[in-house]
Formats: structure tokens, C-alpha cells, sequence
């Protein structure tokens, strides 16, 4: 199977430009990365990272882009497993993790997620009008659960962790391969974004994380590159910093624009980048306590 999947891999890097001239601009040109085992992340083309796990004639994956890269997606899994995604996981219920559902229900893929994305989806999105019903999750994961898939060679666990971007955060853990997608739990180029859950909920997240870990295990994230170990550690390690910082100037009577003023993630921001929409929702997130 390997040598099957790092032949096609040098296929595409020389061919895919060529295969889906309509489907992708150079804003939205996708690249196969492959991550370790039978596991490859999806990156570029907009919105969340993707990770697939090859099969044999079959695939599985997490989050689905945009609706109008399905049919490139759909031929660049089909090159690296010989067949259709039979299983897709939503790591959340945002519409760059969920928005690509439809495409992929219709062609017959079970989609399992938290059941705040089958209300959400149901619902609409923010006010938005309800997904198609091919985008709603056949499978629902409730509050701190999880279920584990045995994918041919591969065991894959999917956990709920605690809330943290949002209420129903999973991760996936494949286990041969030793790759735990955690989505936009981490960022190895961006601070916590708060829309749901809770700073608390990132660090527990993290940490359940490194607990199924070893050194070689590698860690996709939401957006950004594939990393390892430490960097996930350096992740934790910093929002804890910066969460103490905070709370500390909360119990001094600061106000936001003080905390702001003070820099709190001054020595992070090079890594993380602009801390202006962290640190507001930090702020009232710790001043509620």
C-alpha cells in the first residue's frame, strides 16, 4: 500500500496542474502533502485543512472545504486510494470545515461529526438558510464521547474534546499512522479563536492530545503546516502564559484597553501573529469568572 501511495504522491507533485485546469485558479490550488502512513493533508484552495486517510479502494476524511473544489478533492483522493471517500468527519461545525459536505453525502459518503453540526446544519449556519440535507451528519458524537472506526489497516478513534473554538470540537486520531488531526483545537500560526468554547477548553484539548502522543507522532491543524510534538507543548505553553497575564490584570482592575495596551502576547506574536481578536474574547471570557 505505501509504495502504491508515495508512487501516485510523485505523480501527482509532476501532473496535478494538469488534471483540473477548471477547477482551480491560483487562488484556490490545492496541495497533497503526504503526512505518515496512509494519512495526507489537503491544504490550500481556502478554508480548513483536510486530512485523508487512504484505503484500499475507499477513503476516509476529515472536513470538506469549499463546494466547488468537491470534484478536484474527489480526483485527488481517488488518486491516492484507487476509490470514493466512504466516510467523511467534521472536525467542527464552521462552514470552512462543513461547507463541502453536500457534494460528498451525495456521492454516498456517511458524515460523522458532533450533533451540534447536524442542528447547526439543519438550522442554517448564522442565520443562513438550512444545508442541503446531503450535508447533514448521518452520525452524531454527543458531548464527551467518542467512537472508534476500523478503517482496513487503520484504527481511527474520533473524540469530543471539551469546548474550545466551539462547542463540538472532535479530533482524530489515527492510530497506525500516528497522525491526530486536531483542527482548529491548535494553530501552529495563529492564537486561540474563541467562538463557542472556552481558553480552558484548549488547553484541556491539547493535552488529551499529547496523552495519546509519542515523539514521532505528527499533528494536523486547522490551517498551517504539519507538525510535531513540541510544537503542539510550545501551543499549550503559550496560552497558559497568556491566559495567567490576563486573568493577573483582571484581578488589578484593568480594563480592556489596559490589558490590550500592556501587550500581554508580545513575545508570542512573531509565531501567532496578530493577538487582536485573542485577546478581547480572553479578556471577557476571564472577566465573567
Amino acid at each position: 500500500m505505501m509504495a502504491y501511495l508515495l508512487s501516485k504522491a510523485r505523480w501527482l507533485s509532476v501532473h496535478f496542474c494538469c488534471l483540473f485546469p477548471l477547477a482551480l485558479s491560483a487562488q484556490t490550488e490545492l496541495q497533497m502533502e503526504h503526512v505518515s502512513g496512509n494519512v495526507w493533508m489537503l491544504s490550500g484552495g481556502g478554508y480548513a485543512n483536510i486530512s485523508v486517510l487512504a484505503g484500499d479502494g475507499r477513503a476516509l476524511m476529515v472536513d470538506s472545504k469549499r463546494p466547488e473544489l468537491a470534484d478536484a478533492i474527489r480526483g485527488m483522493v481517488w488518486e491516492i486510494s484507487g476509490g470514493e471517500v466512504e466516510y467523511l468527519i467534521n472536525g467542527h461545525v464552521h462552514s470552512d470545515h462543513t461547507d463541502g459536505n453536500a457534494g460528498f453525502g451525495e456521492s454516498g459518503a456517511v458524515i460523522i461529526a458532533h450533533e451540534e453540526v447536524r442542528r447547526v446544519l439543519m438550522a442554517g449556519q448564522r442565520g443562513g438558510p438550512p444545508a442541503p440535507e446531503a450535508a447533514w451528519p448521518d452520525i452524531v458524537l454527543l458531548d464527551g464521547s467518542s467512537m472508534t472506526l476500523y478503517f482496513d489497516e487503520e484504527t481511527v478513534t474520533i473524540i469530543h474534546a471539551q469546548p474550545a473554538h466551539s462547542l463540538g470540537n472532535l479530533m482524530v486520531h489515527y492510530q497506525q499512522s500516528n497522525v491526530i488531526h486536531l483542527g482548529d483545537l491548535y494553530s501552529p500560526e495563529r492564537y486561540p479563536v474563541l467562538a463557542g468554547g472556552s481558553i480552558e477548553g484548549f488547553v484541556e484539548g491539547n493535552e488529551m492530545a499529547l496523552a495519546l502522543a509519542d515523539n514521532n507522532t505528527r499533528f494536523i491543524a486547522g490551517n498551517g503546516i504539519v507538525t510535531g510534538r513540541a510544537d503542539v507543548q510550545a501551543y499549550i505553553d503559550m496560552v497558559k502564559v497568556v491566559r495567567d497575564r490576563v486573568s493577573q490584570m483582571i484581578s488589578r482592575d484593568m480594563d480592556l484597553d489596559a490589558v490590550l495596551a500592556a501587550s500581554p502576547t508580545a513575545e508570542f506574536d512573531a509565531t501567532w501573529g496578530d493577538p487582536g481578536r485573542f485577546l478581547p474574547g480572553l479578556y471577557r471570557e476571564l472577566a465573567r469568572q
